[in-house]
């Protein structure tokens, strides 16, 4: 099996474990699924991650304790588990930096790492199948994961 282009019609159809969407400002599909997601995208992007007070990691340094956190990076996918709310497993945001080679590489280390489920794609806004499926085989040889064009 191929790649294939889905319709917008059945772009929310059941068949892929792991959908990936570009981030909640560059796409009208992420808006839509953050609804189905009650609004978890949208809650997320306005978070602000709360920092260890200074003092408490001199204590930390003085103390030769090991660091009992790891900060995360704010431009780290978000994945959502949306088992119980969408027809797939999970909900992953990759950021969008209007750069297909780099944002494919992305959406295959989160795929990967996943150990490859089966795969559906919400590209970016102006972005075509065919400019995603160059920029993919560059990483992976399958091609079995489904499009939707923006």
């Amino acid at each position: 099996m191929s790649m294939s282009v889905l319709s917008q019609a059945s772009a929310f159809n059941p068949g892929s474990d792991l959908w990936i969407v570009p981030q909640l400002e560059k796409s009208q599909w992420t808006a839509r699924l953050d609804w189905y997601l009650n609004f978890q995208i949208c809650k997320s992007s306005r978070h602000k991650m709360a920092h260890t007070p200074l003092f408490v990691n001199e204590v930390i340094k003085e103390a030769e304790l090991d660091t009992f956190y790891r900060p995360v990076n704010a431009q780290a996918p978000l994945m959502i588990a949306s088992e119980q709310l969408l027809p797939n497993k999970w909900v992953v945001v990759v950021p969008w930096a209007n750069d297909m080679t780099a944002w494919s590489k992305e959406v295959f280390q989160v795929w990967s790492g996943l150990q490859e489920p089966t795969l559906r794609i919400f590209l970016p806004p102006g972005q075509s199948a065919g400019l995603f499926q160059q920029a993919w085989v560059r990483h992976h040889s399958s091609e079995e994961f489904t499009v939707v064009l923006d």
